[in-house]
């Protein structure tokens, strides 16, 4: 088990980055919109080749570190690499794949309707895992006197605690309140979704199905931490409470990925930097669909992308400092 864990995580990180070129759309490759059939001519295999090569040699050395050294110390530094590899290796072939660019069509076709678009179904569900937090909470202080004097907030990744909390109220309500501000932020970043992307972009309403998800993980895995030490709930169930959750949001956002969608990406290749990053102040759209994967991007050429995102660092920093 010391060295199935380490292999297997860094294998499916392993996977993603091998899966990029086939992530996105068949029209797409390495951020550029290509000719109909050019991932299947000479030059279409030979870059997706040569993306593939430069990550392997990462991969097969993280393998080899890890099974030769410590497993869990070198899983981080193995998986990084591959990752920084796969985006040297994607933004350089970006640059080589611009030679077989096709511009998205000029003419924008605009649909105009006199009736408010309804928000998801869904999303209201975003609003229960804020209510299970403070259900937790309200249980914490009814059963107040039950809990431990001293008890374990943080694992390591073989299950013995190695950081413990007192009961005060920042050692009890720490994880809750981590939690809450992080729902909150998703809730609020899905409603930026929903009305700042294109109502043409088909991936709007999975996007925001995929925030709720994170949400309810958030909760459920942060609501077993509060009450693990009242509840002697088992280290393995609070560390995958949330899994399920997550892993329903991805293959939903994965199975509407695969659904017919516009005939090209309307943004300009230009504006797409290194095939990843989305800048174009002249255009109103706050998300826009990724080209490097699944999903949307924020278009950085709007000053309200880096004020939601850079709210997101501080957001956690703040609360690492809570549950300090």
């Amino acid at each position: 088990m010391i060295l199935v864990i380490p292999l297997i995580s860094h294998l499916l990180i392993s996977l993603v980055v091998l899966s990029l070129p086939n992530l996105t759309r068949r029209e797409i490759l390495f951020g550029v919109i290509v000719p109909s059939g050019f991932r299947s001519s000479l030059d279409g295999r030979r870059v997706i080749r040569r993306f593939r090569s430069a990550v392997a040699i990462p991969i097969l050395a993280g393998l080899i570190a890890i099974t030769q050294r410590d497993a869990f110390s070198w899983v981080f530094v193995a998986s990084l690499a591959t990752v920084i590899a796969g985006s040297v290796a994607f933004v350089l072939l970006h640059r080589r794949v611009k030679a077989f660019a096709v511009q998205p069509p000029t003419i924008r076709v605009i649909e105009l309707s006199i009736q408010a678009e309804r928000l998801p179904w869904f999303l209201w569900l975003g609003v229960v895992p804020l209510l299970l937090l403070a259900g937790a909470a309200v249980y914490l202080r009814a059963n107040w006197d039950s809990i431990p004097i001293r008890f374990p907030v943080h694992w390591d990744i073989n299950g013995n605690p190695n950081r413990w909390a007192n009961r005060s109220f920042r050692g009890v309500y720490a994880p809750l309140l981590f939690a809450a501000e992080m729902a909150v932020w998703f809730l609020a970043f899905a409603l930026a979704i929903w009305y700042g992307s294109r109502q043409s972009e088909t991936l709007r309403k999975p996007m925001v199905g995929f925030c709720v998800a994170v949400q309810w993980a958030l909760a459920l895995t942060m609501t077993g931490v509060a009450l693990g030490p009242l509840l002697h709930l088992p280290i393995a169930l609070i560390a995958v409470g949330g899994m399920p959750v997550i892993f329903v949001g991805v293959i939903y956002l994965i199975k509407k990925s695969k659904d017919p969608r516009a005939a090209m990406d309307p943004t300009p290749n230009e504006c797409w930097k290194g095939g990843m990053i989305y800048y174009n102040p002249d255009d109103a759209a706050l998300f826009v669909g990724r080209r490097d994967g699944i999903g949307l991007t924020a278009n950085m050429g709007n000053p309200w992308s880096w004020v939601m995102l850079g709210s997101l660092p501080v957001l956690i920093a703040i609360g690492f400092l809570v549950m300090r």
